[in-house]
Parts: structure tokens; C-alpha cells; sequence
């Protein structure tokens, strides 16, 4: 059963600004434009049939990453490629059982407004959610740095609480967890809109993933909330991290 979950607090609309200084071409300023979104592109907030919250973020290029829990407990991640065009999607990835240490090959396809809502088949289950327009927001280190509690489960291992923190120069690194650190790097995307690159490189010989691993994926901040995923270069095995400042 595909599983799908929302991202508590993900649904908040914020206002956007743009404007122009005074003065001639010379001195004058133009604040740069909202970056624009088109498709299903954008992070969205909703809830799966079986029950299960989902944060949902489909990129500019449809790369396409997910997080599913319930009552705080962080149950896997999805990954993905979603195509859309019309108010339809479609597309197809992976479901990560982390603390299962399962994976399996998922499609799916749906409907979707603009910057609206939206609605995702699986055959077994079934997604609707919101758009957050934070993610419309400029993405900003100065706005994402701070210190993070939350949960994290890495794949084969539990849920356990974590800090990670991230500084303005979007240095990410947590306490150490059982003997296991992680460390990283959070940099906007060239799209320019509020969701991150991210890489994060493990230490320690109690690390779930493996002294020495290293993971990509992506970050999004909303409102003093995060949300963090990330796969290894085999794309079996990942992480998954939900916490606020």
C-alpha cells in the first residue's frame, strides 16, 4: 500500500511583496519577481486515506520528494519523477519504508489546480492536499538558519529525537545521536524558491546508514518547521527528519 502524509503547519499562506525603489536607473532597485510556478509544481500539505499526514514537494524539474507520518512519528519517505500538464500528473518512484528497511516501486497518477489543491491515486490509497505558498517565498539561509527539535529515522533504524541545527551559511550538523553525528550543507536551488539542496555526510561507527555515508536531498522550511529527506547513491536507503525551531 502506497502511503502518503502531511506536514504539520505546511497549509499557511504567506504574503508576498514586490516593489521598486526610487531614483533614476542609476540608484534605483527592483526587488527581484515571484518566482513562477507552473504545473503541479510546489509543496503540498494533506492527508492519506489509510490516515497517514504527508508533506509533498514536487520540484521545478518534477523531481518529487514526500515524507509520511503519524502522531509524530516518522513512518518513511518517497521519491520520485511527476509530470504534469493540464491538471493532470502523473508519475512514478519509490516508497521508503525506513524503519522497515523495505523498498517499493510505486506509480501513480491525479489531478491538481494550480497553486490550489490536489488529489493523487496509488490504486490502494489515495492523497489529497493544499498548497503552502511559502513556497513561493525567495529562498533564504537567513531565514532557515536556527536549531531544529524534532524526529529523525534513518532506514533499518527507529525514531529518535533529534537537534540539528543550521547556520546563515547553511552549515547543517546535529548533536550527536548514540553515538552517530551528521553534518552537511543546505543551498537554494537555482529556481530561487523556498525548498533546498541538501547534503549531509554521516560519522560514527552507530550510524544507521554507515560511517561515511553521504546524502542528498532536499530541505523546506515553513514557519519555524522543517522538514529534511535525503537517499544515498544506491536510492535505498535514506533518512527523514521533521522538527520546528
Amino acid at each position: 500500500m502506497f502511503r502518503w502524509t502531511r506536514y504539520a503547519g505546511a497549509a499557511m499562506a504567506l504574503a508576498l511583496a514586490a516593489g521598486c525603489g526610487g531614483g533614476d536607473d542609476d540608484d534605483g532597485y527592483v526587488l527581484p519577481p515571484t518566482p513562477k510556478v507552473t504545473g503541479a509544481e510546489g509543496f503540498w500539505a494533506g492527508k492519506a486515506s489509510t490516515g497517514y499526514d504527508v508533506a509533498l514537494a514536487i520540484l521545478d524539474n518534477g523531481d518529487t520528494w514526500g515524507v509520511y507520518a503519524r502522531d509524530g512519528v516518522i513512518h518513511g519517505a518517497v521519491h520520485g519523477t511527476t509530470i504534469s500538464a493540464d491538471g493532470r500528473l502523473r508519475g512514478s518512484g519509490a516508497q521508503f519504508d525506513l524503519a522497515g528497511n523495505t523498498v517499493a516501486s510505486r506509480a501513480y497518477e491525479g489531478t491538481y489546480a494550480t497553486q490550489k489543491d490536489i488529489q493523487i491515486g496509488f490504486g490502494f490509497d489515495a492523497f489529497s492536499g493544499t498548497y503552502s505558498a511559502a513556497y513561493e517565498q525567495p529562498a533564504s539561509l537567513a531565514q532557515l538558519a536556527g536549531t531544529y527539535r524534532g524526529m529523525g529515522v534513518s532506514t533499518g533504524a527507529a525514531n529518535m529525537p533529534v537537534t540539528l541545527s543550521i547556520s546563515a551559511n547553511g552549515a547543517v550538523a546535529t548533536e550527536p545521536m548514540q553515538g552517530c553525528t551528521a553534518q552537511g550543507s543546505a543551498a537554494p536551488r537555482p529556481g530561487g524558491k523556498n525548498i533546498f539542496d541538501l547534503r549531509i555526510a554521516f560519522a560514527g561507527d552507530a550510524c544507521a546508514l554507515g560511517h561515511g555515508a553521504i546524502a542528498t536531498g532536499v530541505a523546506y522550511y515553513d514557519s519555524g518547521r522543517l522538514m529534511a529527506v535525503g537517499l544515498l547513491p544506491s536510492q535505498i536507503q535514506g533518512f527523514a527528519f521533521l522538527g520546528g525551531k
